[in-house]
């Protein structure tokens, strides 16, 4: 059995099941998720909760006692080789034993973790119901007829909250200017889609002079405005997992997606990306 412990929000919840289902196709072992991180009371992190059972996954929930058991056996042990944590957010390649269980700790934020089972993932990572509001409809014909581009404002917690604002870069207006210049130069006609978790602050701070449209209706218990973003047809993304899954679960290949190259304020936290991004999306 593989248990993964699942820790941060969206974003980071698929990076974490998704690590954990590449090795469970690969090993043919049973998947479940240990929710104990977000279930305990948060002590200087956002609270967050459980977020993946409104998608199409095939994973159990573990219980205490099978999460403990695999600690049990590793306790006392000068290497531990059931219990595999990250390291340094550099990918490296997981071997695995039949008949041992494994408990995985870490944030796995590369698709090299599971570019192996990438359809899989896509086919999984869709959501259970749709939304069937008229303001979801409108927007969703608007995106697909349009060259649509989804720009991602990251604001929330990496505003409000220390250790969060400590920790990120919040992306600069210049850097949102040079994603949009940049890829004007490749599409004919830009629609671009404001996403936010700020977005009145967007809209009294943000001035472009391509049609824009504000998403400002946004359902969070069933990620209306992801289901969007993943629709349009280019992106622009902050340094967020969420809408980096946003980005990459559009499957069309002629997409163009522009990231920021700093993530984190601290060098040595920076040196930490360099295999957050996919190879063939453009770093600013």
């Amino acid at each position: 059995m593989i248990i993964v412990l699942l820790k941060g929000g969206f974003g980071n919840q698929l990076f974490q099941y998704a690590i954990g289902k590449q090795l469970s196709v690969k090993y043919n072992m049973p998947l479940k998720l240990d929710l104990s991180f977000l279930e305990a009371e948060a002590t200087g992190y956002t609270q967050r909760s459980f977020e993946l059972d409104k998608l199409n996954i095939s994973a159990g929930i573990a219980t205490q006692e099978e999460v403990e058991r695999i600690k049990r056996r590793n306790r006392g042990k000068l290497f531990n080789r059931t219990k595999i944590r990250e390291r340094n957010y550099s990918p490296f390649k997981i071997r695995l034993k039949p008949g041992r269980d494994y408990y995985l700790n870490g944030y796995w934020q590369s698709d090299k973790y599971f570019k192996e089972i990438g359809e899989i993932i896509r086919e999984e990572f869709t959501f259970k119901e749709n939304p069937e509001d008229e303001y979801f409809i409108d927007m969703q014909e608007q995106i697909t007829s349009s060259d649509s581009v989804s720009v991602h404002f990251r604001r929330g917690d990496y505003i409000t909250n220390q250790p969060a604002n400590k920790l990120f870069e919040t992306c600069s207006p210049d850097y949102y200017r040079k994603a949009i210049d940049l890829i004007a130069t490749r599409i004919g006609n830009p629609k671009l889609f404001i996403f936010s978790d700020d977005i009145s602050w967007v809209r009294q701070h943000f001035k472009t002079i391509y049609p824009t449209v504000f998403v400002d209706k946004s359902d969070i218990f069933r990620h209306s405005d992801f289901r969007l973003m993943a629709k349009c047809k280019h992106h622009i993304i902050a340094n967020s997992t969420y809408s980096w899954w946003a980005a990459w679960l559009n499957p069309d290949k002629e997409k163009i997606v522009i990231a920021p190259r700093k993530w984190f304020r601290s060098k040595q936290e920076q040196f930490k990306t360099k295999d957050k991004l996919p190879k063939e999306w453009i770093k600013i």
